[in-house]
């Protein structure tokens, strides 16, 4: 018996240590928005002399960086990838379930959380040699919706963004609905909120803005109407980028493909639009079964869920069409 402790202690030490072995770079925001904490990771071989493109990666509630790097395995990603994950921190003295404060007006901004974010990447950029022309972001539960800010009000600072579980940009108008929200859906309707957030953005208009998003239509916390709700968001959003005119010139095609569950995996809705272009402007991953938890994560953490397709494949997949 005691020899079989012994092996599974030691089984246990490899396992815990192999997940802290990665080897992070450590930096912080400190500013008029308080002090929150951030994590680099540099692929091994990463060229030195080339500036080399940013994914930021944005924690859901009760997670932190490195649970979410863990998770989502984004750091085996980044190696293959050959780019820089970004992973800033909420600080629970700000949420105490370290969630990050979407549901606040003031964070539906260019200032708050959004801006420390922002703050943060401009650091990694010079730090870090990375290449401002080609940064992703990407977020899960509250990390999502925070992505989906950044979008909306720092366009141009993003080539596209994948949504996980979140809630539509300007979701509420002052965050007393906030249960609500989360089980139903935004209360302030697709058009308004792109309206605002394209009012958001100040003038800084790239020509489109991508989003893949994904949800589990069985969770149990955040309704799968958001999924629709960030779609038709983003659509509206894309259609004032081009022009500044809600005209329908950035008419969009859909494609509806649908994928059976089979061999313990989730079957899925995908819905892809594309612009007159035929760039692939917005995906959308309903999955059957999946609760609140990352599509195809690592088995056995809270919030992540093996059996659904690989977000963070597709996730990066999507990039890569934008440059990553």
């Amino acid at each position: 018996m005691k020899t079989r402790i012994a092996i599974l202690l030691t089984l246990l030490a490899t396992l815990v240590s192999t997940a802290y072995a990665i080897d992070y770079k450590e930096g912080s925001y400190v500013g008029i928005y308080g002090v929150r904490n951030y994590k680099v990771y540099l692929p091994k071989g990463l060229p030195k002399n080339e500036k080399a493109p940013v994914v930021v990666m944005l924690h859901g509630c009760e997670q932190n960086a490195a649970i979410f790097a863990e998770g989502t395995r984004i750091t085996e990603w980044a190696d293959k990838g050959k780019f820089i994950v970004l992973l800033p921190e909420q600080n629970p003295a700000y949420n105490s379930y370290k969630c990050w404060n979407w549901v606040l007006p003031a964070n539906n901004s260019r200032y708050g959380e959004p801006q420390v974010i922002v703050e943060m990447l401009d650091e990694v950029l010079r730090k870090y040699n990375g290449d401002k022309n080609r940064v992703y972001a990407a977020g899960m539960s509250s990390g999502a919706s925070m992505v989906n800010i950044l979008g909306n009000c720092f366009p141009n600072r993003f080539q596209a963004l994948a949504s996980h579980d979140g809630t539509q940009y300007y979701s509420t108008t002052t965050g007393l609905d906030f249960a609500d929200v989360v089980l139903y859906g935004a209360s302030v309707a697709a058009p308004l909120a792109a309206e605002t957030g394209y009012a958001c953005s100040a003038g800084h208009h790239p020509s489109k803005m991508p989003i893949i998003i994904f949800h589990g239509m069985a969770s149990p916390l955040m309704s799968p109407a958001h999924a629709f709700q960030i779609e038709s968001e983003f659509k509206i959003f894309n259609d004032l980028l081009d022009n500044g005119t809600r005209d329908t010139s950035y008419f969009l095609e859909k494609d509806v493909k649908f994928v059976a569950g089979k061999n313990g995996k989730y079957g899925y809705n995908k819905y892809t639009l594309v612009n007159p272009s035929k760039d692939v402007l917005i995906e959308r991953y309903m999955i059957n079964d999946l609760g609140h938890a990352w599509s195809g994560g690592v088995a056995g953490m809270a919030y992540f869920d093996p059996k659904g397709p690989d977000a963070t494949a597709l996730i990066l997949e999507f990039f890569k069409k934008y440059g990553l």
